[in-house]
């Protein structure tokens, strides 16, 4: 109805639009009145339309008096104030009154079909005023067709129904069909599980190790062995779950068999009565059961051969790393030069050391390089041998210069201190030109900044100002690990490492400081520092958990000064205050284990936008110091909400559809922020939904782990992507990861603020096309993870 009122409101207009031709000679003099509106008459009266070029326009004017009308020229001239049509209605009055109120409008009615009389149906008309003439002029169409239109739908829909019905009586006569075949099947595989039974509780007891059979996330036998390994009799081993007798959960074990795998060995804690742990080597079987498959677990107790030798691999590890720190470039520690002239006196050239914070000259004499001279040189050469200070320092300087080339590796120039027993070495460029100076003492402290060194370091600390100075380190091993490793994992697993030493050790001094804490509580790290993902960029994410029972106000304010005492010191040493508020110290990330269960409930089953962002930072948590237990049930509460609730996690999903990429619809780089003139990427923008696709990921199939890199692997092994899709990811993280902490670190020493944005003009032409692929890939991520998360894949 409303498309036929659109074309005859069009049709009514250009009939206006006619008669308003004629009013434009009128009023150019070029026709008179009268001429004008007989011709406008005539005009409108031979204009038809319709598919049998039988549909007309009338026009009356404002009495109402019929102007003219096609079909019935008997009513011309005629007064239609007692005009009714079949239906009692006065439609020609009733149009008038259309046009007062609003110029132009719509009636319905009982008229005439074209130019036959004796067929009466209803009718639509448009009815339009011009005013110049005072006339209303219209055209209208029959309405029979809608009629039409609706029995013709009626009948659709009726066999639309039919079809329907048909399909449900099909469904529903196979769903009877199919519940006899399942009860059946249900019957036969009860008597082979009997069977199967019977056979592997022999095998199992026979056993001349400690054995256990799992089938159904239960354990269904245990032999004495076992038992008497961890303490526990056969009721108390049956009760138990996988993850409450060892310290490796189910989900991991089970990833490892996604690859047709049938048996593979591992270490792990058994977690034997009274809570103690004893390092055990597992072997795990996979065997058919009852047309479902079993595991048989086989424990042996590690020996302190197997101990030593794993002590030997950490160490050789570290060794490794050592290693590549002594074949990094120099370059990035080489610092600018000062210099003086030769006519220059001892003291000028201490005064200008000190005013330049230098603590070496090169000295000059025109554009020749004659020497050196060194704080050093000035304590021991002229101070400690009481020599005026008005001589020329060229009398305590050391010559010749000793050089060495800018791509000099820290091996060969460590190499070269030890034989040429200076404190510093001139740098040169490619063209022999002096480029710099590099001093022992910074490559002595690179060769210190290993993990041990720095993890002893932070052990036997005593106060923050301490840790700050052993935080200070940092950048330079990251810059240093960030350009020898091919994988960055290793990089941020230092960062993190570091970052955990230092927490664990400030909640110690916060301890000391308040007194033993009132009941069992555990630090966490979230965010970032919880993923194991930490760069030079980071700020404070943590929170803490004490136990349940302890509702005293006293236990909570002893936990908030703790919290508070912690946060404040990492601010301190360099971990900047959290600017959202995520950190220990507010009281509501400083909770009992069952408030924290709450927090989770109500952003589980929340769909505001600020519940799933505090969902999403919290959900990567990890624990730092403390009672680990607490975290532990905290994370099963998590996994039992989320395997209840599947459209939580098509809500973090959908959160990941939101990157919006760097490129511009001719495929160049144009940055995040168009209205900013410096055009620059976030990285960390880029990373984010790589990250989000692991954490919903991870919680769709139940896998624990924080770290991104990580739950990538997981989720490979475990046969939820693709060996293609997972190095594609993996190497898509890796490269923007370290292009992230490579210019973060080279910001630092630069004497900036790191930060996440790079600009595109810092960029080779290799890394734009290769951040333009990762783009391409990020996007497909984007678009595909809630489809996945739906359809359950």
């Amino acid at each position: 109805m409303e498309d036929k009122k659109e074309m005859i409101a069009e049709l009514t207009n250009t009939a206006w639009s006619l008669i308003n031709e004629y009013e434009t000679e009128y009023s150019d003099s070029t026709l008179s009145l009268q001429e004008a509106q007989k011709l406008a008459k005539e005009r409108v009266a031979q204009i038809r339309y319709g598919s049998d070029q039988k549909d007309y326009f009338w026009i009356i004017d404002e009495e109402p008096i019929m102007i003219m009308h096609p079909y019935r020229p008997e009513l011309i001239g005629s007064d239609l104030n007692d005009y009714y049509d079949s239906n009692g209605h006065r439609l020609f009055v009733e149009a008038a009154n259309v046009v007062k109120e609003q110029e132009e409008g719509f009636i319905d009615y009982m008229w005439q079909w074209n130019d036959d009389s004796t067929k009466i149906v209803p009718k639509l008309s448009c009815v339009k005023s011009f005013q110049p003439w005072g006339w209303i002029v219209g055209t209208g169409i029959y309405l029979d067709d809608v009629e039409e239109e609706l029995n013709e739908l009626r009948h659709s829909l009726l066999i639309i129904s039919l079809i329907i019905a048909f399909i449900i009586a099909l469904i529903l006569f196979y769903v009877v069909r199919q519940s006899l075949s399942i009860e059946m099947k249900r019957q036969r595989l009860t008597e082979e599980l009997h069977e199967s039974q019977q056979k592997y509780k022999t095998l199992v007891e026979a056993s001349n190790e400690g054995t256990l059979m799992f089938l159904n996330e239960s354990i269904i036998f245990s032999n004495a062995k076992f038992r008497a390994i961890c303490g526990f009799d056969e009721t108390e081993v049956s009760k138990k779950k996988l993850d409450e007798l060892f310290t490796t959960t189910w989900n991991t074990i089970h990833t490892k068999f996604q690859e047709d795998t049938k048996s593979y060995s591992f270490e792990s804690s058994l977690i034997c009565s009274k809570d103690k742990l004893k390092e055990v080597v597992l072997s795990i079987s996979k065997v058919d059961y009852a047309k479902t498959h079993g595991y048989i677990i086989t424990t042996r107790e590690v020996s302190k051969k197997d101990l030593a030798g794993r002590e030997a691999n950490v160490f050789s590890e570290e060794v490794k790393t050592s290693l590549l720190l002594m074949k990094q470039a120099i370059k990035p520690l080489i610092q600018p030069t000062a210099s003086c002239t030769a006519e220059t006196s001892i003291q000028q050239a201490a005064n200008k050391m000190g005013r330049l914070n230098k603590d070496v000259l090169l000295i000059k004499q025109g554009n020749n390089i004659l020497g050196i001279v060194s704080l050093k040189d000035i304590t021991k050469k002229a101070v400690a041998k009481n020599i005026d200070l008005s001589h020329p320092v060229t009398s305590i300087m050391t010559a010749p210069l000793i050089t060495i080339s800018e791509s000099a590796n820290l091996h060969e120039a460590l190499l070269m201190f030890n034989t040429q027993k200076v404190s510093h070495l001139v740098t040169t460029d490619n063209d022999k030109a002096i480029s710099g100076m590099v001093s022992f003492d910074d490559l002595l402290s690179i060769q210190h900044n290993t993990l041990s060194f720095l993890l002893l370091e932070i052990e036997n600390t005593n106060t923050v100002e301490e840790l700050k100075k052993i935080h200070l380190k940092v950048p330079s091993i990251i810059h240093a690990l960030s350009e020898s490793n091919e994988h960055i994992y290793d990089t941020v697993a230092f960062a993190s490492s570091i970052s955990d030493r230092i927490t664990q050790k400030l909640v110690e001094f916060g301890v000391e400081t308040y007194g033993p804490a009132p009941c069992e509580f555990v630090f966490i790290a979230v965010g970032s520092e919880g993923r194991k993902e930490q760069t030079l960029l980071t700020d404070q994410d943590n929170g803490l958990i004490y136990e349940d029972g302890y509702d005293d106000k006293e236990v909570q304010e002893y936990f908030l000064e703790l919290a508070n005492y912690i946060s404040d010191s990492l601010d301190e040493i360099g971990y900047n205050y959290c600017k959202g508020g995520m950190m220990a110290c507010n009281p509501k990330w400083c909770q009992p284990l069952s408030k924290w269960k709450v927090y989770f409930s109500s952003w589980v089953n929340s769909s505001e936008l600020e519940d799933l962002i505090e969902a999403s930072t919290f959900l990567d948590f990890r624990a730092i110091q403390g009672y680990s237990q607490l975290s532990d049930d905290l994370r099963m509460h998590i996994l039992e909400l989320t395997k209840a609730n599947n459209d939580f996690l098509v809500q973090l999903a959908d959160m990941t559809a939101n990157f919006k990429s760097p490129i511009n619809a001719f495929g160049n780089l144009v940055g995040n922020d168009l209205s900013s003139k410096d055009k620059t990427i976030d990285l960390k923008t880029i990373l984010t939904p790589i990250v989000k696709y692991g954490r919903v990921s991870a919680l769709k199939h139940h896998i624990e782990l924080t770290n991104t890199s990580e739950r990538l692997k997981a989720l490979y092994l475990a046969g939820k992507i693709s060996e293609n899709f997972y190095k594609d990811i993996d190497l898509a993280y890796n490269y923007v990861m370290k292009l992230r902490l490579k210019n973060q670190s080279r910001l630092i020493q630069d004497g900036k603020t790191p930060l996440n944005t790079i600009e595109i003009s810092e960029l080779s032409v290799i890394e734009k096309s290769f951040l333009k692929s990762i783009f391409g890939l990020i996007n497909n991520i984007s678009s595909s993870i809630s489809g996945e998360i739906k359809s359950g894949e």
